[in-house]
């Protein structure tokens, strides 16, 4: 359990840029329909694929300033387990604003899935005129598990020092991508048993997040996931 607590399963994240920078607006959105869907394949640090998350555009609709993006995940680890579940996210005025629940590992979540779980998040932001070596906010998801007796067990993961690195081009199966690279610092809590790690995400204007890395306290490489596959 220890190990998947080091996995980094992202959701996509759909975001609009111009230029260099992100976009004063969002019609990103209008490259997705309600059908659409993005497989990202999940690797060890071996080259070794671990499973696949499929992320589907269930429901899109009009807000104040933007829209509202619905979506079905399912991931799958190629064995037996397979964890389904829904996130939305919005953007505003051409800020982004993600549920910082995507951020939990389905792979821990798996151990208390006949449990009754609260989740509690908060959203991390990318601003419309983001640009290389801007400072994002902090965010935090706390998961507290009932498990039928007096304790509850509490999970919590915590993202810092987030900023944007630079902007480079990705090479995937999916194809070419000029790309956001945001970096980040990651705590994971469960009870008192702390695990220290930091990831790196790469975006794309058209695609949301394209690849992720996810690193040790000392900095190796533990995993990794790209975008494989996109169906539009």
């Amino acid at each position: 359990m220890m190990k998947s607590l080091v996995k980094f399963i992202v959701a996509l994240i759909f975001l609009s840029t111009a230029g260099t920078g992100f976009g004063q607006d969002c019609k990103i959105f209008d490259d997705y329909k309600e059908g659409s869907s993005v497989k990202m394949v999940h690797y060890d640090k071996k080259d070794k694929a671990t499973g696949f998350t499929i992320s589907t555009v269930k429901e899109k609709k009009k807000i104040p300033g933007g829209l509202s993006v619905v979506f079905h995940q399912k991931y799958s680890d190629y064995d037996e387990y397979a964890y389904e579940g829904e996130f939305d996210m919005r953007c505003e005025n051409g800020d982004v604003y993600v549920d910082m629940a995507k951020f939990l590992d389905p792979n821990t979540l798996a151990a208390y899935e006949n449990m009754e779980i609260e989740v509690v998040a908060d959203d991390i932001s990318i601003p419309s005129n983001a640009k290389a070596g801007d400072v994002l906010n902090d965010g935090a998801v706390t998961v507290t598990v009932n498990t039928g007796s007096p304790v509850k067990i509490s999970i919590t993961v915590t993202l810092s020092n987030r900023r944007i690195e630079s902007f480079e081009k990705v090479e995937t199966p999916a194809g070419s991508f000029e790309c956001m690279k945001i970096a980040y610092d990651m705590l994971t809590q469960i009870g008192f048993v702390k695990i220290q790690a930091s990831a790196i995400e790469y975006y794309t204007k058209d695609h949301g997040v394209i690849k992720t890395e996810s690193y040790s306290k000392k900095g190796k490489l533990t995993a990794y996931s790209v975008v494989e596959e996109i169906i539009n």
